[in-house]
């Protein structure tokens, strides 16, 4: 039986959905018989049924919505090996890209471990530089641009217009230009500009594009002074930046043959950009290959660095008919912190209703401790728990309790306890999570730093729901843990999130 993959507009004169629904079930019922083989054994797990419906969809586009710890990269390796000893793909006709050299180690050897398949999985900068390594290209030190923004401030110290436009932007008129070379104020403005920068390269913007803004013209034309720069010094070096790469892939593959892919897969969709759609989208163009999409709304937490999540939630703008397959079994989380979690993240609209569920029990899995004394903290903790992670929202947030050692962790009485930031830990998880520096302020949790109105001209993904991305961000963070969260809750100036959790969720709240 043939499964019809997609509708054209030809196709839909002659047969309605209904039709095509039913016989994709049929497709899928009989696929899911002959496939138990494989999809019960995928490293040694068997899969659930939302995990095996989503591996052997094959359709033109998939986007797989996987919640936090269901499995999402078991069913990643069981689509790759489905592809091979079931539909007969080849290895090398399998393109795989997640977005951290860590995660494209760690998937590639997994594969290669249990199935001796030669997968190669790419981040996105190394697949560009894999279209690139004929062209001989040298990339930048990721401080040139930072190098660039400081010695232009030093640079325009004897032009007078540019110290007054400096002085306008920061408000420091009547300041000496040398008490402001070495102030906050400038460093923040510093920031912003290689910010601003990063953001326009990465959302594909060209250099016209400047002449469209009409207002806050003082801080454009700083702005454009340092891109040329920029642009000056890798040109004149013979290099580029990883932006550069992307753009320059993209017009590689458009004006040359490339290997014949059928299937891309893509891990952490959620985290993609504007440049990457269009590097993806013209592989797909050259190659006809179908596209696989894995990630998770709830867990897009990188905007700063161009992420879109509008390329998530809006999939079938960008890649025409679609199947969204959703994974809703967490194998790391109770379900009463998913409860909790889900609760808590949902209230947000703009993202994708998901009902995850979980056979896990913890009656009260959150634990809320008022004050700062985080070692009166770990002294309760370790007697339960030996595998404890710590988060905080900032690198520095853990330095007024602990140094940490070489490899960021505390040694505290015998247990070791690992340190990471928010965003640091996404993808991981541990026995027990402690979340420290929840208080009101603006480098608390939420994070009540705004983003400059500037920025609205290269970033397109801004908030809407109030603090939507720092509410993701929290969680992220509540979601590592497989069992207890304890939170550390400044009494005086309680996090607003921790407010909203005790509301909803003081079923679920115990208090130590």
């Amino acid at each position: 039986m043939i499964y019809i993959e997609y509708l054209d507009n030809s196709y839909s004169k002659k047969y309605s959905r209904l039709k095509l629904n039913i016989h994709n079930k049929k497709f899928i019922d009989k696929e899911l018989i002959d496939s138990d083989y494989i999809l019960s054994n995928i490293n040694g797990y068997s899969l659930d049924k939302e995990q095996r419906i989503a591996v052997i969809t094959d359709e033109i586009a998939s986007l797989i919505v996987a919640g936090a710890g269901s499995g999402k990269s078991l069913t990643m390796i069981g689509k790759i090996r489905y592809l091979i000893e079931r539909k007969n793909v080849k290895e090398d006709e399998i393109l795989c890209i997640t977005f951290t050299n860590d995660a494209a180690n760690n998937l590639e050897e997994n594969i290669r471990k249990n199935y001796n398949y030669n997968i190669k999985v790419y981040t996105f900068h190394k697949l560009a530089l894999e279209f690139l390594k004929d062209k001989h290209y040298l990339i930048s030190d990721p401080n040139t641009l930072r190098y660039i923004t400081d010695e232009y401030f030093y640079m325009i110290s004897n032009d007078e217009s540019g110290k007054k436009r400096i002085k306008r932007i920061l408000k420091k008129i009547d300041t000496s230009y040398n008490k402001i070379l070495n102030s906050k104020e400038l460093e923040v403005l510093k920031r912003l500009i290689i910010t601003f920068i990063n953001l326009f390269k990465t959302n594909n913007y060209s250099i016209d594009y400047f002449l469209k803004i009409n207002k806050n013209k003082d801080i454009i034309r700083t702005i454009i002074d340092i891109y040329l720069l920029y642009e000056e010094e890798l040109k004149s070096s013979n290099k580029i930046d990883f932006n550069d790469m992307i753009n320059l892939a993209i017009k590689y593959v458009h004006e040359n043959d490339i290997k014949k892919y059928k299937y891309i897969i893509v891990d952490e969709y959620q985290d993609t950009s504007y440049i990457r759609y269009l590097f993806l989208k013209e592989i797909i163009d050259k190659t006809k290959a179908k596209i696989v999409c894995v990630g998770d709304d709830y867990q897009s937490i990188y905007r700063f660095n161009g992420c879109d999540l509008s390329m998530f939630l809006n999939f079938k703008k960008y890649f025409g008919y679609t199947r969204i397959l959703k994974i809703n079994n967490t194998y790391r989380n109770s379900q009463e912190l998913i409860n909790v979690a889900g609760k808590f993240i949902m209230k947000n609209k703009r993202q994708l209703y998901k009902e995850l569920k979980s056979s896990k029990r913890v009656s009260k899995p959150i634990k809320i401790m008022y004050g700062d004394n985080l070692r009166k903290l770990l002294d309760i903790v370790i007697k339960k728990h030996k595998n404890i992670l710590i988060l905080g929202r900032n690198n520095f947030d853990i330095l007024k309790y602990f140094k940490l050692d070489k490899d960021g962790c505390i040694q505290y009485k015998g247990v070791n306890i690992k340190y990471l930031t928010m965003h640091s830990s996404k993808g991981l998880e541990e026995e027990c999570v402690i979340i420290i520096n929840l208080k009101d302020d603006i480098l608390g949790m939420p994070n009540k730093i705004k983003d400059d109105n500037v920025l609205k001209y290269v970033n397109n993904n801004r908030d809407i729901y109030p603090y939507e991305e720092e509410r993701r961000l929290f969680y992220v963070a509540l979601t590592r843990s497989k069992s207890d969260v304890y939170l550390l809750v400044d009494k005086s100036r309680p996090s607003v999130f921790v407010k909203e959790i005790i509301k909803d969720s003081s079923n679920y709240i115990e208090y130590i």
